[in-house]
């Protein structure tokens, strides 16, 4: 029965009643219109938020008796707000699991699966490219390729892979990353995430429905902050509610 209201706002909460069951190793899709409260659910999993009421448990213990440092090397997350840091390509993919930011061999396969092979191939210096505004504005007369949008989100989400080699990683959360790639690059992107899906917990907003929603063992679907429907694709599809609704409007 959780709760969620930013301070200020005690009387608006944005997450109203939220009752929901994730068991390990399920594939969970969270789904809703823009403004429904998808991301704010994944801060509160994350414990970005606490909960204003109610209580969030995992393995029966609440979230919060957890130590952030145990939930942070348990947890893998790829967000909508992106970016990276002024360092080489490959440094910024190897921070995924930075004790492996030297093998090469790690962050090219991590490269791989996050779909950032090519747009690493177009750069002068390959992985050894540097991220650093200041060097461009140096090198203008020279051109430097710049990194699009698309390349950023693959470059960020091989920095994800590079976590999951990691061991440690339990439960995986994919919030909207991939707003600038088109749909063959969003569907390949969460084929080589459910490739990884053994002994995790995954869970994903993504406004696109059909690439993960008919394999989900769990869809949430939300409306102006609440739980509206839960369940699965084909029973969500039959009842004819705000599920079924959106996912037509789509189709």
């Amino acid at each position: 029965n959780v709760t969620f209201a930013y301070p200020g706002s005690l009387d608006r909460p944005s997450m109203r009643n939220i009752n929901v069951d994730i068991k390990p190793s399920q594939l969970v899709v969270i789904v809703g219109a823009n403004g429904s409260g998808k991301s704010t659910l994944i801060k509160l999993l994350t414990r970005l938020y606490d909960p204003t009421s109610g209580t969030l448990e995992v393995d029966g213990q609440p979230l919060a008796a957890y130590r952030q440092r145990d939930l942070r090397q348990a947890t893998a997350v790829l967000s909508q707000g992106h970016r990276l840091f002024p360092l080489s390509m490959g440094e910024n993919i190897g921070l995924g699991c930075v004790e492996k930011v030297r093998d090469v061999d790690a962050v090219r396969a991590a490269a791989q699966a996050g779909g950032a092979t090519a747009c690493i191939a177009k750069l002068r210096h390959g992985l050894d490219t540097e991220d650093d505004p200041l060097r461009q504005r140096l090198e203008a007369l020279e051109k430097p390729i710049e990194v699009s949008g698309g390349e950023t989100q693959r470059i960020v989400a091989a920095r994800t892979f590079m976590r999951l080699t990691s061991g440690n990683i339990r439960a995986v959360f994919v919030d909207e990353p991939s707003s600038a790639l088109d749909a063959e690059g969003e569907l390949a992107l969460f084929n080589n995430l459910c490739k990884e899906r053994e002994g995790k917990t995954m869970i994903f907003v993504t406004h696109r429905f059909g690439h993960l929603t008919r394999d989900a063992d769990l869809i949430i679907c939300l409306k102006d902050g609440e739980i509206v429907e839960q369940g699965v694709h084909a029973g969500l599809m039959s009842s004819g509610g705000e599920y079924s609704k959106l996912y037509e409007i789509q189709a």
